[in-house]
């Protein structure tokens, strides 16, 4: 095994759940509730009804349950479809610096082992942020995405090396998970591209699941390919042509990438986000009627991955509406806000939208796109029918995404997405239990009070 590999497999088996501190823990568990609130609030979505019609029960051997109906099923089939669900909304963390991605992703999967191992609540907190930090440290590293490769490409081996501490794999055993994790499972950016299907929102489950599956293959003794990463048809030649330097991974004292991601407000692409607070902040002094014409100042990241394709200019798909800036814009601009309902109700087919978006103009700020990824810059020009002139212009750091929303937002989001399912007196079970997971003794305790 190489030299990325052993370093990868070491650090995994290396970290100890006191090596994250009290701050770190707590940040995890911020993104464990808005994670599962983001799941169960899903649980009515037409890709978690495919899912969970396709999860066959099974009645012995190793299992993990589907949020909301408790089905047991395998491990792997438990991951994609928590997943699935958990990812509908586009509503869980992201982390995007060089590359971009959920790495929340990964909870369905690193559950799903936790629960079939009866683990307690802090082995599974430090599997789900050894996952976190392999996964954000590829984002700050390597721009798959930029050469045509989706998410689940560090995804995948992130959740296989973290479900391979949770089973207590030897070092052998971990090399060959993870390179069964990344060899068979490179996915390509079509996922992303174009207009959107709703294989979108079900791409990092299928990663989760495969790391799930590389796991418990290498666990019985399945060895995987040699050198997969610098081999000649191995992940850097395969894919980004070239090795890269992946940042360090964090230890004791240092800043963990599950204190980094980006906790969303709105159910729309991460770098819709930013543009929503704007309109917003331009909606306050202007409505939406009297806009003439309207321009959008972004960065050169943003406009490619939410402006630069022609569907996303009208959108035909809820998929393809959530990564668009321009319905995200629109709709926040003539509704006061963005919502999950917002694509429920196909907000992105209606003409009075697609009016004020056939009235904007997108262009690329150079200073802006050079302040990236450390400063995020989002500034909207309004010209108003009789003659106005009125901007809004925002800006968050890196520091100001860290730092998120307050503990009672999250609270406050989680009770918001998951009342349709949850009678309040289950909500405030869940969350006791969730805001003290590192006492839990046996996650299943937690899935059970995940039952719909």
């Amino acid at each position: 095994m190489g030299v990325l590999e052993n370093r990868m497999v070491d650090y995994a088996r290396s970290l100890e759940f006191g090596d994250l501190g009290a701050a770190t823990v707590h940040q995890a568990k911020r993104r464990i509730i808005d994670t599962i609130g983001c799941a169960i609030g899903a649980y009515a979505a037409p890709t978690s009804r495919i899912a969970r019609h396709w999860a066959a029960p099974v009645a012995a051997g190793p299992v993990a349950r589907v949020f909301g109906s408790l089905v047991a099923t395998t491990p792997e089939t438990a991951a994609f479809v928590n997943g699935t669900m958990l990812r509908y909304l586009d509503l869980n963390d992201t982390h995007r610096t060089v590359d971009g991605s959920h790495p929340s992703d990964n909870l369905g999967g690193v559950l799903a082992v936790a629960e079939m191992l009866g683990a307690g609540g802090r082995d599974f907190i430090l599997a789900l942020a050894i996952s976190y930090e392999i996964q954000c440290r590829f984002v700050d590293s390597v721009p798959f995405n930029d050469n045509g490769w989706d998410q689940p490409v560090p995804g995948v081996m992130a959740c296989a090396l973290a479900c391979g501490r949770l089973m207590g794999l030897d070092r052998e055993q971990m090399q060959h998970a993870l390179s069964l994790a990344i060899i068979p499972n490179l996915c390509t950016y079509q996922t992303r591209a174009g207009e959107l299907s709703m294989w979108k929102g079900s791409a990092a489950a299928n990663g989760a699941r495969q790391g799930v599956f590389a796991a418990r293959l290498a666990e019985f003794g399945m060895t995987g390919p040699y050198e997969a990463f610098d081999g000649v048809f191995g992940l850097w030649n395969q894919t980004v042509g070239k090795p890269y330097e992946i940042a360090k991974f964090a230890t004791a004292g240092e800043t963990f990438g599950i204190g980094q991601t980006n906790i969303k407000k709105y159910p729309v692409r991460d770098s819709c986000q930013l543009p929503v607070d704007t309109a917003l902040e331009l909606g306050a002094q202007v409505a939406a009627a009297d806009i003439k014409s309207l321009q959008i100042d972004t960065y050169a990241s943003a406009h490619k991955g939410a402006v630069a394709d022609p569907e996303l200019w009208a959108p035909k798909t809820r998929e393809t509406a959530d990564h668009s800036m321009l319905f995200s814009v629109a709709c926040a601009l003539i509704d006061g806000t963005v919502t999950a309902d917002s694509f429920a109700n196909e907000r992105f087919l209606d003409s009075d939208i697609l009016d004020l978006i056939g009235r904007t103009n997108v262009e690329i700020n150079s200073d802006f796109s050079q302040q990236t990824p450390g400063t995020r810059n989002s500034r909207l020009i309004a010209e108003t029918h009789d003659g106005r002139r009125l901007t809004a212009h925002i800006k968050w750091t890196s520091e100001d995404i860290a730092k998120g929303p307050p503990d009672e937002m999250i609270t406050d989001k989680f009770l918001g997405i998951t009342a349709t399912f949850l009678p309040r007196q289950d909500q405030d079970r869940l969350l006791d239990m969730l805001w003290d997971l590192e006492n839990v003794d046996d996650i299943r305790r937690l899935v059970d009070a995940l039952r719909i």
